[in-house]
């Protein structure tokens, strides 16, 4: 980060590995940069903010898709319904289904909750 709370280029550099890995350690691998650096940075709010931003933009666009896709997989649902040997286009479907239920169930969450942080900083 510069002085100006800026990230550096490594730090930007590094979000993406950290997006794509399941841990912070095989991120930091795939991004050949040192555990304590970027432990280092997570102290750092700006970099926090930002990789909180991104890692919000990845799962939106994957929500998206999952929402994109309920129509077909009830679709085929339905016509899989009285098939015997279709099981595993149908556990698609009810997964892809659950899916859904739960991201709208989610956003209806985090609206409650923004409207809640709204209020509370109102009052203030």
């Amino acid at each position: 980060m510069d002085d100006n709370g800026e990230l550096s280029g490594k730090q930007l550099r590094v979000i993406p590995y950290l997006l794509g890995a399941s841990s912070i350690e095989e991120g930091c691998k795939r991004a050949r940069v040192g555990k304590a650096t970027v432990y280092g940075w997570l102290k750092q709010e700006s970099f926090r903010e930002e990789l909180y931003r991104r890692r919000k933009e990845v799962v939106d666009l994957a929500f998206e898709t999952v929402k994109a896709n309920v129509t077909k997989a009830t679709e085929t649902l339905v016509t899989h319904l009285d098939s015997e040997k279709e099981t595993i286009s149908i556990r698609a479907a009810e997964k892809i289904i659950g899916f859904a239920q739960r991201i709208v169930e989610t956003e209806e969450l985090e609206q409650k909750i923004q409207a809640l942080e709204e209020k509370l900083k109102e009052r203030r």
